[in-house]
């Protein structure tokens, strides 16, 4: 009965671990779009790194001078640095007011019932789309 209630447990405990991670993440790609559409082609030059884009940036989380990384590393909590990337598109092909901003954020996890009966880890992911504001 014990193995069985323990596996009940941990199964519990893995599924509340990946739910908020993925939650994590989806606040993280909504942060991350935010602050995108408000740097579009009419960004002054000088305020928070000018205008963004229309290049896709895809880096990891680990990456530093990237003020879109600044804007979405704070809510990150929980998910392994190392292991999270952060990706921004701009799917209409301009940073012009009216097109569309596109914040991907993935992130590994391996559950314990994975590590404790073999098995591999589970890619999280979480993207928002907004259309840029300024």
């Amino acid at each position: 009965m014990i193995p069985v209630f323990l596996l009940l447990v941990l199964g519990t405990l893995d599924l509340g671990v990946g739910v908020f991670r993925h939650n994590t993440l989806s606040q993280a790609a909504r942060q991350g779009s935010r602050q995108a559409i408000v740097h579009g082609k009419l960004a002054p030059a000088g305020w928070n790194g000018g205008p963004w884009g229309p290049t896709t940036i895809d880096v990891p989380s680990t990456a530093t001078g990237m003020p879109v990384l600044d804007s979405v590393k704070p809510t990150l909590v929980g998910c392994p640095p190392a292991d999270t990337r952060v990706r921004v598109e701009w799917p209409d092909g301009g940073n012009a007011v009216g097109d569309r901003v596109r914040v991907t954020v993935t992130s590994a996890y391996r559950p314990v019932i994975a590590w404790i009966f073999g098995g591999g880890t589970i890619s999280l992911s979480a993207t928002s789309t907004m259309p840029i504001a300024h």
